[in-house]
C-alpha cells in the first residue's frame, strides 16, 4: 500500500500504523548453511488500524496473513519497514520497552490448546502475564476470575486444566488471556477456523461483545470470508504477501475491484438455494506461486484471467479508487463489473 494509508476519520486516530513492512526468511542449504534465496513472506505492506474498529485480513493459506500478525507484535523481527502504535515506534523499540508496548497489544492464536500450558489450571493460565508483569498473586488471580465470566466460562472452571474443555471454551481461555492486561489492540490470528460453525458463531459474538465492553481494536486474521462479513469494519485483502485491495467491508462484498478479491468472493456460499445453484463461479488455473519464486510484475498475473504483457513486466501500485478503497491492479473492475465477463469479451 501507500506509504499513506487512507485514514477514516469516523474510527478517530490510527491505534496502529504500518508502513512498507517486509519479512523475508533466508533459504539456506549445503553443509555451511549458505544463503541461497529469500521467502518473501510480507512484501511492503501498509495499513492502519483506528481506535474501536476490525480490520478484516483475509486470503489463501501461505499469503502471509499470519506471518504480517507476528511481525508487527515483534513475534518476529521485520526485514525492513515501520510498525507504530498510537505514534510510538514498535520496531524501534528496546526489549524494555517492548515490554511495555506488550501489554498494549496481544495476540489469540488459531490453535487453542497449542497456546496453552497443558500443566497449569485456566486461573494462572490467564493470571500469568499479570504475574510476570508484577501484580501479585491475588491480584492477578481476582482479574482472572474476572475474566472467567467475562468470556462465558463458570466462575469453578477456573480450577481445571486445557484437556477437560472443549475447542471453543479453550479459546474463550485463550481469549481472557489476551485481555488480561488490558490491552487496546488484539490481533486475532484466525481464531476461529479450528471450531465448529455454531461455536464460531457463539466465539465472534463473544468477541463483539468484548470489543463493545472494553472498547478493542481487533486485527482479524482468517480465510472464511463469511466470518470477516460479519465482524470487519473494513476488510484487507492479501495475495503473496502484498495487500492488492482494501476497502470498508460493504465496498468489499458489494464492489469489489481486484480480480483476486472477486474470485474469492465468489466461492463464498450462498443462503439462497436457487441463487447458489445458478451463480458462475470464477475458478483460478493454477496454484500459488512459491514465495521463494515471486512472479514478475504483478504477482497474480500467472492465474489472472484479464492480464496483459504489461502485467508481467510492471507491478502495479495500489491506488486510490474510491474513497476509502484502494486497489493494487492495472486493470481495476468497475462497480457491477464481472471478471467472467471482462475475460470472454477479451477472448480469455
Amino acid at each position: 500500500m501507500t506509504n499513506d494509508p487512507t485514514t477514516l476519520p469516523a474510527h478517530g486516530d490510527p491505534v496502529l500504523r504500518v508502513e512498507n513492512l517486509v519479512k523475508d526468511f533466508p533459504i539456506q542449504a549445503g553443509f555451511f548453511r549458505r544463503q541461497v534465496g529469500l521467502v518473501q513472506a510480507v512484501s511492503g505492506v501498509s495499513l492502519e488500524i483506528h481506535e474501536h474498529e476490525t480490520l478484516g485480513v483475509v486470503g489463501e493459506s501461505g499469503c502471509g496473513k499470519t506471518t504480517l500478525g507476528r511481525t508487527i507484535l515483534r513475534l518476529l523481527d521485520a526485514t525492513s519497514g515501520s510498525v507504530t502504535y498510537k505514534g510510538e515506534s514498535v520496531t524501534g523499540a528496546s526489549n524494555s520497552r517492548m515490554r511495555e508496548l506488550r501489554r498494549h497489544m496481544q495476540i489469540v492464536f488459531q490453535d487453542p490448546f497449542a497456546s496453552l500450558n497443558p500443566r497449569m489450571p485456566v486461573r494462572e493460565i490467564i493470571a500469568e502475564p499479570l504475574r510476570i508483569h508484577g501484580e501479585s498473586r491475588a491480584a492477578a488471580s481476582a482479574r482472572a476470575n474476572e475474566l472467567i465470566d467475562a468470556v462465558g466460562l463458570l466462575s469453578d472452571y477456573g480450577n481445571r486444566y486445557p484437556h477437560e474443555f472443549s475447542g471453543g471454551q479453550r479459546q474463550r481461555i485463550g481469549i481472557a488471556r489476551a485481555l488480561a492486561l488490558q490491552p487496546t489492540l488484539i490481533i486475532l490470528d484466525e481464531p476461529v477456523s479450528a471450531l465448529d460453525v455454531s461455536v464460531q458463531a457463539q466465539v465472534v459474538n463473544l468477541l463483539e461483545d468484548l470489543q463493545n465492553e472494553f472498547k478493542l481494536s481487533y486485527m482479524f486474521i482468517a480465510h472464511d470470508l463469511s466470518v470477516v462479513r460479519h465482524i470487519s469494519d473494513r476488510v484487507a485483502v492479501m495475495y503473496l504477501g502484498k495487500v492488492v485491495e482494501v476497502a470498508d467491508r460493504d465496498s468489499i462484498y458489494d464492489r469489489p475491484s481486484h480480480p483476486y478479491t472477486q474470485s474469492l468472493l465468489s466461492a463464498v456460499p450462498v443462503a439462497d438455494p436457487h441463487a447458489e445453484r445458478n451463480r458462475r463461479r470464477i475458478v483460478l488455473e493454477g496454484d500459488l506461486p512459491s514465495p521463494a519464486a515471486v512472479p514478475s510484475g504483478c504477482r497474480f498475473r500467472t492465474r489472472c484471467p484479464i492480464a496483459t504483457e504489461r502485467c508481467s513486466v510492471e507491478e502495479p501500485e495500489i491506488r486510490l479508487m474510491a474513497e476509502g478503497h484502494e486497489v493494487a491492479c492495472h486493470f481495476p473492475l468497475s462497480p457491477g463489473e464481472s471478471l467472467i465477463e471482462v475475460a470472454a469479451a477479451r477472448g480469455r
